[in-house]
């Protein structure tokens, strides 16, 4: 990544975010294979540091999960990147979040131009994302919706999803009869870490087709467990 436009600079920076953003973006996600140049873009017009808790901010851009509270972490630059890469985002996707976290990615989807349906059930996260995001991005709750409870709460989701994605370890792959199975359009498109075996989490890309997802990546990663009745998942 050469010569980056410098219009990224926001209200949030000062000259150490901007240049921590533009190193973190060109060896961190760049460097490592991911090209898609409006991904880069979203990376780099996205404040990382302001989804952190203060006292974690000067973590923000390194290459390590940062603690941002109530026992979760937000993922590493390039493990978030290689997710949205994953998602194959197109303008008008709709998409299915679980687990807002401190809203970092949800940030990266909007500005990718989808429109998202994220719940987040730790009620300390879902308060200071949803603040963030909206300072971040006014207006930022008019054009998604960012929730507050259990996953299982979205079952009006059905049918209406081309996209699915989340943060927190799955202890299985949702089966056909699940509501997030059902949710998905057809060749709608998964990416979510999954208990593989003991001590083994495995993200997983998965394509919806017919009555079984396909899987069509998985990478080795280590994620915050699901919470909430996951025994509906």
């Amino acid at each position: 990544m050469e010569n980056p436009d410098l219009g990224f600079v926001s209200r949030f920076d000062d000259a150490g975010t901007v240049l921590a953003r533009e190193r973190m973006v060109r060896t961190q996600i760049s460097e490592r294979g991911i090209k898609d140049p409006n991904l880069l873009s979203a990376f780099l017009k996205v404040p990382r540091h302001i989804f952190l808790p203060e006292k974690y901010r000067e973590c923000s851009y390194e290459d390590k999960a940062v603690p941002i509270g109530e026992e979760q972490t937000i993922s590493q630059p390039y493990i978030v990147a290689y997710i949205a890469n994953q998602l194959r985002v197109r303008p008008g996707d709709t998409i299915l979040e679980i687990g807002t976290g401190s809203g970092y990615l949800a940030a990266i989807l909007d500005l990718l131009g989808a429109k998202l349906f994220s719940i987040e059930i730790v009620p300390e996260l879902y308060e200071r994302s949803l603040a963030v995001l909206e300072s971040w991005s006014p207006g930022f709750t008019e054009r998604n919706e960012i929730l507050f409870g259990d996953a299982n709460l979205l079952t009006q989701t059905k049918g209406k999803i081309s996209k699915f994605v989340s943060s927190a370890c799955f202890p299985k792959i949702p089966g056909s009869e699940s509501f997030l199975f059902e949710s998905l359009q057809e060749e709608g498109i998964a990416v979510f870490p999954v208990e593989w075996k003991e001590e083994v989490q495995l993200l997983l890309t998965l394509r919806k087709k017919q009555n079984r997802f396909d899987e069509t990546n998985r990478l080795p990663v280590k994620f915050v467990p699901l919470l909430g009745r996951t025994d509906l998942i």
